[in-house]
């Protein structure tokens, strides 16, 4: 079989790296299907994902895989000749019929360009829709990659495969009624009333929010898990400019009896802020004095999980928090314009705050059953290359003969064989620590090097010319030296 990873090369947003950790997904799936099952593989990746490491460790990296490498300066002088720029690419991707748009047929023909004549039988995008690429190959099974909603620690990590798209173009979008009417075998039944016994088990012990009273003086408590803003898989699907207005909304919307825990996504930066010229926090409590936002959520990695048990329930755009709301039995909101909106249980403010701990929400466990047994793949599969070659030729098989939605999802394994991948063979629970002064010292460490490289052409130079015709050299040398002196300060702190 013929596999392509693609990577997409555009820039988001967040900037030319919010993207990195997506190549290296790529790179395992392909790696296991080369190494297991002997897979002709191909990743197609922008330059700079490419070039991170040195030549030699980029072979390591990539050993076995052909890769296909798009000229990024070559593809953003295309793109601005049409008067596009590359922070618009996955828009135009994700947008309804954006795939005949002059931009991505450039973007298509540079993928081509780049493959050289490979033709793929499956092609995989991590997180990005490629419509774009139908045209190009119109035999191959377009597999839509992503984390799945159980994806860190104490869950293995999962991704999906949709061949139907993202978000409002996915499965769950566009059969939510079937889904939550799926026929339910009783060892599908037990194998969710399982997953969510040893969960809730594994999340009190390690949670590290324990003593923390998310209740207070409050008889009812909801989760608001805020996102990332300039994120298609948010700004698509809402009218919300920023996170901080949805936060506003939110809250705006909530009765004063009600607690509202708010948590962030710390990665790309913090929406609540308690200083600078964005400094909202003190205002937001004085406002909003049911609002609890602790500082000590952003000092781990994905807090929500920890904190949704112990809640009545979430609301959410476009979060994997959702899901996690409906196994554990919560009441789910959603803004009625998402892909959510049709499998939670209420898509408007009133009802969510009037149910949300009086009624007990109706069971999703249906919705569960299908999504562990058909959507979410968990990585003691995934990385088995042999397994994974054996999913893709039952996906492509499934496609070629038939044409319904759900139908076309086969089954990952039996209940036995989920329940070892999932928590028998799940990582060691912990609670990740989420440490933002790791990139401080990356900084730091990038700038001692730089100002010690500086240091050495300053040295050559003194003593390739005379003392004299120099000396304004000095004074930079003297310059970083004392910076040099800082940067050992910095670092003991």
């Amino acid at each position: 079989m013929k596999v392509a990873g693609y990577m997409h090369p555009g820039i988001f947003l967040q900037g030319p790296c919010f993207n990195d950790v997506w190549v290296e997904i790529l790179r395992r799936l392909l790696q296991g299907l080369h190494r297991d099952a002997g897979s002709e593989c191909l990743l197609i990746s922008g330059s700079r994902f490419l070039r991170r490491a040195p030549k030699p460790r980029c072979d390591e990296l990539f050993d076995g895989i052909h890769i296909a490498e798009i000229q990024e300066t070559t593809l953003l002088r295309r793109l601005s000749a049409l008067g596009v720029v590359p922070t618009a690419l996955d828009r135009l991707a994700y947008g309804v019929g954006g795939e005949h748009h002059p931009a991505l047929c450039v973007l298509a023909e540079e993928v081509l360009r780049a493959s050289a004549g490979f033709v793929p039988d499956v092609v995989m995008s991590f997180a990005t829709p490629t419509d774009f690429l139908a045209r190009s190959w119109p035999g191959a099974l377009r597999l839509h990659v992503e984390a799945g909603p159980y994806s860190r620690n104490p869950y293995p990590e999962s991704l999906f495969f949709d061949h139907l798209g993202m978000y409002g173009r996915s499965v769950i979008a566009r059969a939510p009624t079937r889904l939550r009417e799926f026929t339910v075998q009783p060892e599908q039944a037990e194998f969710v009333a399982a997953f969510r016994r040893h969960y809730a088990a594994v999340l009190e012990t390690i949670d590290p929010f324990r003593d923390v009273d998310l209740r207070g003086p409050f008889d009812r408590v909801c989760l608001l898990p805020l996102q990332v803003s300039d994120w298609y898989g948010f700004d698509e699907q809402v009218t919300y400019r920023t996170q901080f207005e949805f936060l506003i909304d939110v809250l705006s919307a909530t009765p004063p009896d009600v607690r509202v825990v708010v948590t962030e996504y710390p990665d790309w930066g913090p929406v609540i802020k308690q200083s600078g010229p964005g400094q909202n926090l003190d205002y937001l409590r004085r406002t909003f004095p049911n609002m609890l936002f602790l500082e000590a959520f952003n000092s781990f990695r994905s807090p929500s999980q920890f904190l949704v048990p112990r809640v009545d329930g979430v609301w959410s755009v476009s979060s994997n928090v959702a899901y996690q709301a409906m196994l554990f039995g919560r009441l789910l909101g959603a803004p009625p314009s998402t892909h959510l909106a049709e499998i939670s249980h209420t898509t408007k403010f009133a009802e969510f705050f009037e149910t949300l701990g009086r009624v007990p929400p109706q069971s999703r466990d249906a919705f569960l059953a299908w999504q562990l047994e058909r959507y979410v793949v968990p990585q003691a599969l995934w990385s088995e290359g042999a397994w994974l070659d054996d999913y893709l030729r039952r996906r492509i098989e499934a496609a070629r003969t038939t044409n319904d939605l759900v139908e076309a999802f086969v089954p990952i394994a039996d209940p036995d064989r989920l329940g070892q991948a999932w928590i028998r063979r799940a990582p060691r629970p912990v609670a990740e620590p989420y440490e933002p002064q790791d990139s401080l010292l990356r900084e730091l460490d990038v700038l001692r090097k730089s100002q010690d490289g500086l240091r050495r052409e300053i040295d050559a130079l003194r003593r390739s010319r005379s003392w004299r015709l120099t000396a304004p050299l000095r004074a930079i040398a003297q310059s970083v030296q004392g910076l040099r002196g800082q940067f050992r300060h910095l670092g003991r702190q």
